[in-house]
C-alpha cells in the first residue's frame, strides 16, 4: 500500500471516528462502527491505530491543537474578534470543537507538554484580563467565571452546528454574542 493510500485511509478513519465520537460519545462507538462508516476493515483500522482509545487520543490532540491555534491566532484582538475566531473554528469543524469540549477532562492527560502549556482556560483568562486592562470589562469580572460562560456557550453552538447542521455566520453571531455578554461585563 502506497504512502498516499495509507494517508488517505488514515484521514478517512480520523474523519469518520470524529463524526461518530462527537455524535454518540467515545464509549458508545465501536471499532466495528468506525470501520463500517469508512468502508475499511477492523484490521485496517488497527494498522493505523493500536486501539479505539489510541484513535480517540490522536483525534483529541489534533482537534485541541486546532482549537488552540484558532484562539491564539486571534492574539490581542478585541473580545468580539476573539469570539469570531472561535466561531469560525466551530463553523469549520463543529465536531472537533464539540469533541474537545466534551472530552477535555478525559484526554487532558494524554496531550503533549507543549499543548498542555496552552490550556484553553488559561488562554480565556488571559483574554478576560486583557479586556479588563483595556476597560472593556469591569474590574470585578472573574476570569474563571467568564471562561466557563464563554466555553459553555461555544460548546452549545458547536453542538447545535453538529447535530442540527445549522449554518453559522461567524461575524454576525460574534457581534450578537459579544453584545449580549458585554451587557453584563462592561463597566458602563
Amino acid at each position: 500500500m502506497s504512502e498516499a493510500v495509507r494517508g488517505k485511509a488514515k484521514e478517512a478513519i480520523l474523519s469518520q471516528a470524529l463524526r461518530l465520537f462527537a455524535s454518540r460519545g467515545v464509549e458508545a462507538v465501536s471499532v466495528r462502527d468506525i470501520a463500517a462508516s469508512t468502508g475499511y476493515s477492523n484490521p485496517a483500522l488497527f494498522r493505523h491505530f493500536a486501539s479505539k482509545e489510541a484513535l480517540a487520543e490522536a483525534l483529541f490532540e489534533q482537534c485541541y491543537a486546532s482549537l488552540v491555534e484558532a484562539f491564539e491566532g486571534a492574539g490581542d484582538l478585541p473580545f468580539r474578534d476573539w469570539l469570531e475566531a472561535a466561531l469560525c473554528e466551530i463553523a469549520r469543524s463543529p465536531e472537533g470543537v464539540l469533541f474537545v469540549l466534551d472530552n477535555l477532562k478525559r484526554y487532558w492527560g494524554t496531550l503533549p507538554a507543549n499543548l498542555k502549556q496552552r490550556a484553553l482556560p488559561v488562554l480565556a483568562a488571559a483574554l478576560v484580563e486583557r479586556e479588563k486592562a483595556r476597560g472593556t470589562f469591569r474590574a470585578d469580572v472573574e476570569p474563571a467565571l467568564i471562561s466557563t460562560i464563554v466555553f459553555g456557550t461555544l460548546g452549545q453552538i458547536a453542538r447545535s452546528a453538529h447535530f442540527y447542521e445549522s449554518n453559522l455566520d461567524p461575524p454576525a453571531l460574534a457581534a450578537r454574542l459579544a453584545a449580549l455578554l458585554m451587557e453584563g461585563l462592561s463597566p458602563h
